[in-house]
């Protein structure tokens, strides 16, 4: 790609923005920052196997301090990104409702495009079978074995969060 070419390519959330629209791009961004939390200095994330991580759950950028605009702005550009890969492996993608669009980036994000890719719930998306494929997303409460939606596990927050990108497949939040 020229560098003129990459100068004029949109960025963080204008990409966003460019790949799903302007509605999908808001509540995808409010849906993950809400469910990752933000912290500015790297940490070891415990439920990904102590990763690296740092702003809204980023393991693929200089390990570094941030700002809140800095982190803003990456993780609008890692949606993007998501977004379309996401896209690309999802036939009729841009025909989804914002909430089918934005419920299954946010999962795209948190458990990665190659868990994504094999999934079940990427083919029911993929041949529209509404409500079938919001379900899907309850089946995605596990971490390290555990079961999620089992308080004392110590991991509700995906179960939660399962629970919302369900709500926003089926057109509930």
């Amino acid at each position: 790609m020229s560098t003129q070419a990459k100068a004029n390519k949109p960025r963080g959330r204008a990409a966003l923005i460019a790949s799903v629209g302007a509605t999908a791009a808001a509540s995808v961004i409010a849906l993950t920052s809400s469910m990752e939390g933000v912290r500015l200095t790297p940490y070891n994330d415990r439920l990904a196997g102590n990763i690296q991580t740092v702003c809204f759950g980023e393991t693929n950028v200089e390990m570094r301090r941030y700002t809140l605009p800095e982190c803003q702005d990456i993780l609008g550009g890692s949606l993007a990104g998501y977004a379309d890969e996401v896209k690309s492996v999802t036939p009729g993608f841009d025909t989804l409702t914002d909430g089918q669009k934005v419920a299954v980036i946010d999962l795209a994000y948190n458990t990665g495009l190659p868990n994504y890719r094999g999934s079940t719930l990427r083919r029911l998306y993929s041949t529209k079978q509404f409500p079938a494929a919001c379900e899907q997303f309850l089946r995605w409460r596990f971490v390290s074995g555990k079961d999620c939606a089992v308080a004392a596990n110590g991991c509700g927050g995906i179960y939660k969060r399962r629970q919302l990108e369900r709500a926003a497949c089926l057109g509930e939040r």
